[in-house]
């Protein structure tokens, strides 16, 4: 199920230590009840405020929801790889913004044979977005900041994106989506998802 509307990603950007504590939950067997019960009263994920527990888990349970469960067990059971890019799979189909950046950014730099990120090319994408779409331009300037830098952090987070100096200026860096994740994804007739992984 993928989205078509821009969600404004303020916290809680990749978080795949949680994701994928989770996901072994679900994994074994264990209700949504008493995993919400692990994370909020027994505090699983290992953050002080009850606030930031709900919400990183508010944040997976959205991510892990309607999902096969061949990409649970995938996070569940995988090596590093498979799970830090089943996690941006799973962020990818919610996030048509990251979706976006992808395609019009990084993957028309590879198209060129170009392999840098610079401040510019972020601040013109988003920039051209913000005046674009009337649901953008209604964000607060400090929603419209947070979410930029979450969506650039994301694409650090999963490998895609290596920071270089000079300061604010990244590296693309295509990888190989591992088989057991390329397989699931050809299987749900998922190639999209492939391509937007640099794969």
């Amino acid at each position: 199920m993928t989205s078509t509307s821009y969600v404004a990603r303020t916290n809680n950007a990749f978080i795949l230590t949680e994701t994928v504590k989770v996901a072994q939950l679900i994994h074994q067997g264990v209700t949504f009840d008493e995993i919400r019960q692990q994370v909020i009263e027994e505090d699983l994920f290992q953050l002080r405020s009850l606030a930031s527990r709900r919400r990183a888990l508010n944040t997976v349970f959205h991510r892990l929801q309607k999902v096969d469960l061949s990409y649970i067990k995938l996070l569940a059971t995988g090596i590093t790889d498979i799970r830090r890019l089943t996690n941006l799979f799973l962020i990818l189909r919610s996030d048509l913004l990251l979706r976006e950046l992808i395609d019009e950014v990084l993957l028309d730099k590879l198209k060129r044979l170009v392999y840098t990120v610079n401040p510019a090319d972020l601040r013109t994408f988003f920039e051209t977005k913000r005046e674009q779409s009337p649901t953008i331009t209604k964000w607060s300037d400090s929603t419209y900041q947070k979410t930029a830098s979450n969506t650039v952090l994301v694409l650090v987070s999963a490998g895609l994106l290596q920071a270089i100096k000079p300061r604010g200026n990244y590296e693309i860096r295509p990888i190989p989506v591992p088989g057991a994740l390329r397989q699931q994804l050809l299987l749900d007739g998922e190639e999209l998802y492939l391509r937007l992984m640099l794969n």
